[in-house]
């Protein structure tokens, strides 16, 4: 009778747990769905670490993987992968962040060994699926080893991929390896395919020039130049805040330079502002007559005209400098 209520009770008690899990699970894809990464994190982790499915695991790396924790993504990744190496999603996702780096104390690591070994071991069940071709021609090319990468890229081609990507790198991996021509006729499909694409205008204009196409080497660099430097409104912006970055350090000889840069990319709206600041620098660096020319122009700007409180402000220091230069 005794085995028996026992029989019973740990009978009971699984279900219970059992039913636990799934409602955590239910809580879990709800809180995902949602947004709410953390939150799924928080009820996948009251689930046994013996009760976890495939399923859990991958729910687990996509919420870090939309959280951008990739230290706690490789672990996940290579939880799931050494339970089921042919997990396509978290194949494609980790090996992509692989390539380009995974972040660790010491900056971005790439890793394409790593990519290689699971891009190869899925290839022994499939050899046909080209997203993850991709990848593994991308870790050859990134390790330096441009004979393996051609092999897969040429795998990939004639298995019908065209895309902007497997050309570019083709291109890249023939100019790495000295042939120009063929480096310069990938470059030039790719080119094609995306006309935007600032590093591939500048290697098609390098591989241009070596075999002799001068002219068309102006056009690509030239359009090359264009799309790397930021639009004048960026610059300013980016001074702009590197302006206010060196004013909380009470640096007033970076910040001055950093305005003066903002003179070159301004709006003439903008110019009062701009003299206030310099005014500003110029007191604090005890050249007074540099401080009053930028302060009396913005004054003058800033003259009979409506402003909000910020600008009444402003003008009030202003003018409370210049009594205070002139004892």
């Amino acid at each position: 009778m005794k085995k028996l209520l026992l029989v019973l009770f740990t009978f009971h008690l699984s279900l219970f747990i059992s039913a636990q899990t799934d409602s955590l699970r239910t809580i879990s894809r709800y809180w995902t769905e949602r947004g709410y990464y953390a939150r799924s994190i928080a009820a996948l982790r009251q689930i046994p670490q013996d009760s976890l499915t495939l399923d859990d695991m991958q729910q687990h790396y996509l919420c870090l993987s939309s959280m951008g924790q990739e230290d706690s993504l490789v672990y996940w990744a290579e939880k799931i992968l050494k339970s089921d190496p042919y997990c396509v999603p978290v194949i494609l996702d980790y090996t992509k962040r692989l390539n380009k780096g995974i972040k660790t104390e010491m900056g971005k690591l790439p890793l394409p060994e790593r990519v290689i070994d699971i891009c190869k071991q899925y290839k022994q069940r499939d050899s046909t699926h080209i997203l993850i071709n991709r990848q593994l021609a991308d870790a050859y090319y990134n390790m330096g080893n441009y004979e393996r990468a051609l092999s897969e890229l040429n795998q990939l081609t004639a298995m019908g991929d065209s895309c902007f990507n497997t050309l570019y790198t083709l291109g890249l991996t023939y100019q790495r390896m000295g042939d120009d021509n063929s480096a310069y006729d990938y470059l030039y499909r790719a080119y094609q395919k995306n006309d935007q694409h600032p590093y591939c205008l500048f290697i098609l204009g390098i591989v241009c020039n070596k075999i002799g196409f001068g002219a068309e080497a102006l056009g690509y660099l030239d359009e090359a130049k264009k799309l790397m430097i930021p639009d004048s409104r960026t610059l300013y912006r980016l001074h702009r805040e590197l302006a206010e970055a060196f004013n909380q350090k009470n640096e007033a000889d970076f910040r001055l330079q950093e305005l003066e840069e903002c003179l070159r990319y301004c709006d003439d709206s903008e110019r009062p502002l701009l003299d206030y600041d310099m005014g500003q620098c110029y007191v604090a660096l005890k050249q007074h007559n540099k401080a009053q020319q930028h302060l009396q122009k913005f004054l003058e700007a800033t003259q009979n005209r409506e402003y909000n409180d910020n600008i009444k402000h402003k003008r009030q220091r202003a003018e409370q400098m210049l009594r205070m230069m002139m004892w």
